[in-house]
């Protein structure tokens, strides 16, 4: 009895030294970005971007807070969602062109993340939070910590309505793991694939430190 009590810590001692350090270290949290507690304004919603939140950094993404009555697309959970509108430039990766998109970074803090899942639409991009929904496609990928691309996701959104239309849930494939970042855009949209706005909420995604 007294070998097998000398021979457990040391088992225990052996496999702790050949785990890597980053799994030893690891500490995760997850979060769900509703978008609910930022700021913003119905009437310009633009000089409102969603920036760093929850430990990532949103990029060319803004707050926005749809009309009752007269939204394209409505938030999966009430008030707000996020968007991405308009493009400043394409967005080229490899033989993808991403016309409208937004990015998802790691932020200060973190070392990857698991992006898991996304509610999404698409709408016409006005300038403000007004406009008709829109049929079309998104497309998603990104790189992990170690500089590899996932897997491309193809995702469809096709609204019943013009108008009030509810957000489409996107599951991401379990390639969306360890995460440096993600880039989310427009592949085709009818009528205008470059003036389409792409809406987001509650985006699920888990953080290591």
């Amino acid at each position: 009895m007294h070998a097998f009590t000398t021979v457990v810590p040391l088992v225990l001692s052996v496999l702790a030294v050949a785990l890597p350090a980053e799994l030893q270290e690891r500490g995760s949290t997850p979060y769900t970005d509703t978008f609910d507690d930022l700021k913003t304004s119905v009437v310009a919603p633009q000089l409102f971007p969603v920036g760093l939140y929850h430990g990532i950094k949103y990029g060319g993404v803004v707050v926005l807070r749809p009309i009752e009555g007269a939204a394209s697309v409505v938030p999966h959970s009430k008030p707000q969602q996020a968007g991405a509108a308009g493009p400043i430039d394409l967005l080229q990766l490899g033989q993808l062109t991403l016309n409208t998109y937004a990015q998802l970074v790691r932020g200060p803090g973190v070392k990857s993340f698991d992006l898991q899942s996304f509610y999404f639409g698409l709408g016409t991009d006005t300038g403000t939070t007004e406009g008709l929904a829109q049929g079309g496609t998104l497309a998603v990928t990104g790189f992990d910590v170690k500089g590899n691309q996932v897997p491309t996701v193809s995702l469809s959104y096709a609204p019943k309505g013009s108008q009030n239309q509810p957000l489409k849930l996107a599951v991401l494939p379990s390639s969306y793991r360890n995460l440096a970042n993600v880039s989310i855009g427009v592949a085709t949209s009818s009528p205008l694939t470059e003036r389409t706005y792409i809406a987001l909420d509650d985006v699920k995604h888990v953080n290591y430190s």
